[in-house]
């Protein structure tokens, strides 16, 4: 007997000027299942759940809710359905209660006053449903950012939604909230609502979802059941390239030896102490820890945006006077920051000027911009990273956060640096442009540049360092070197093991 498809969504096509987001795809929906939607930037996972909350009309195909063909014109519409929208960027208003979030628009009332009572029990009831025990009274402003997703997720139950759409939902949650969460899920599928979940992140796909569908470049690539396939499968389908992800995690043993390309001896400060290590041209040299170690403070210190009380910096084999950026800067030494958003990119500016900004002295002698060199340069390096989409003019706060990464990175490279430093570089991007900056890393370290990269990712670690530096308590405990750097290894120095 077939499982009862809640939504199906048939030969879905979208256009937008210059690009074709949706290109007859097919998605279904059983009841009571966790279906994963995934697709690297641009492959129309958004447009097409866009479409189904009515913000966009599709140019063909249709929509068939319970077996009935429906036309879903506006967000009203869609809710009207069923169908609720959980993205990223959360709608409830932390001024009010929980209860009143979760009654917004629909509120209670007794006369011509709000019945506050009957809504904070209704609401204690429907959040008891799914195993929680918040307070209906309390200010949202006062929940946990995990406590607030959640409230979400209550307030398309108290709308009887029976599609819910989850957006990648554990960004910004702890382990124990995204426990929490996985809890609801788990509450919500054995009532049968049926959940569309959007992320990157493939421990989450395998831990949660049921089925799993690919999209690539608009098109549909495939549907499975989520425990018929692997991580590698379903990273393959969405790059489109079976050899390229291996570029990523495949790295032959390397010794180096000579003078080091940057050598760091006993760096002291708040954090961290005698920190010394050295990392030579075309190696890349990995620091692990957790949160407070001091990875970050360290790198931040060598690039000169950040004092030292103590310590020697080393640039091949010289000694170096790092007190400012502009100082690192001279050196060959760049930074990519961890903090995209605030320290790498001025969102409300193009592509183009992100690109050139920090290197117009070199680019335009004398003070004047060239606008046509100014051109060709973003030109170049939007080709050169695949920053998508490639229009030079577009505000680099309206891209994915992948693309805004390769903006920051491909701007650092237009200072030529002989030491790049990276600090969690691929945090927060999806798996495509994750494995093509891993790529480019891995290329930058060939052709003979020093890295070092700073990561909480422990997979990306092991894809990319030849030697591994662990600091547990602001000091180095174990430098790891080739099968030493696993998961198992780096976890266990990370939290003081022997």
């Amino acid at each position: 007997m077939l499982e009862q498809n809640v939504l199906e969504m048939k030969d879905i096509t979208k256009i937008f000027p210059g690009t074709k987001a949706c290109d007859k795809v097919e998605f279904t929906l059983r009841k009571g299942e966790v279906h994963a939607l995934l697709g690297g930037n641009g492959a129309g996972k958004t447009t097409l759940m866009k479409i189904l909350a009515g913000v966009y009309k599709p140019e063909e195909g249709k929509i068939v809710i319970d077996g009935q063909e429906v036309e879903i014109n506006s967000r009203k519409k869609s809710q009207q359905l069923g169908i609720a929208m959980i993205f990223q960027e959360l709608s409830i208003l932390p001024n009010l209660t929980v209860a009143a979030n979760l009654f917004l628009s629909r509120e209670k009332t007794k006369g011509i006053a709000l019945n506050e009572r009957e809504m904070e029990e209704e609401a204690k009831g429907i959040l008891e449903s799914i195993g929680l025990t918040i307070n209906p009274a309390k200010k949202v402003s006062s929940l946990s950012i995990g406590e607030r997703q959640v409230i979400e997720i209550a307030r398309a139950i108290s709308s009887e939604a029976k599609i819910i759409v989850m957006d990648e939902p554990t960004t910004a949650l702890t382990k124990e909230e995204q426990e929490k969460l996985f809890e609801v899920i788990k509450t919500l599928k054995s009532r049968g609502t049926a959940i569309v979940y959007v992320s990157h992140r493939m421990d989450e796909i395998f831990e949660i979802s049921d089925r799993l569908t690919v999209l690539r470049d608009g098109k549909k690539i495939k549907t499975a059941n989520t425990k018929d396939m692997d991580t590698k499968q379903v990273i393959n389908m969405m790059i489109g390239n079976q050899h390229f992800n291996e570029l990523a995690t495949k790295k032959q043993i390397k010794r180096f030896s000579g003078t080091p390309a940057l050598e760091v001896k006993n760096l002291s400060f708040n954090k961290y102490k005698n920190i010394s290590f050295e990392v030579y041209e075309g190696e890349i040299l990995g620091i692990a820890g957790l949160l407070g170690s001091g990875r970050t403070e360290i790198l931040r210190a060598i690039a000169g945006m950040d004092q030292i009380s103590s310590g020697i910096i080393k640039l091949k084999g010289k000694d170096c006077n790092i007190r400012s950026i502009q100082d690192a800067i001279r050196n060959g030494i760049i930074m990519v920051p961890e903090d995209r958003k605030n320290e790498g990119i001025i969102p409300g500016m193009s592509i183009q000027k992100n690109l050139t900004l920090t290197n117009l002295s070199n680019y335009f002698p004398g003070g004047i911009t060239k606008e046509k060199k100014e051109q060709e340069i973003a030109t170049d390096n939007i080709a050169s990273l695949n920053i998508q989409p490639p229009y030079r003019n577009k505000p680099v706060g309206k891209l994915s956060g992948g693309n805004q990464q390769k903006v920051v990175i491909s701007r650092c490279l237009n200072l030529k640096p002989k030491v790049l430093l990276l600090d969690e570089p691929t945090q927060g991007i999806d798996i495509v442009a994750k494995t093509e900056l891993q790529v480019l890393f891995r290329t930058l370290a060939e052709q003979g540049m020093a890295i070092v990269v700073v990561s909480s990712e422990l997979p990306e670690l092991v894809a990319l360092a030849d030697r591994t530096l662990i600091l547990y308590d602001g000091q180095v405990k174990k430098v790891l070197v080739g099968e030493e750097i696993n998961d198992n290894n780096i976890l266990y120095y990370s939290t003081g093991g022997a």
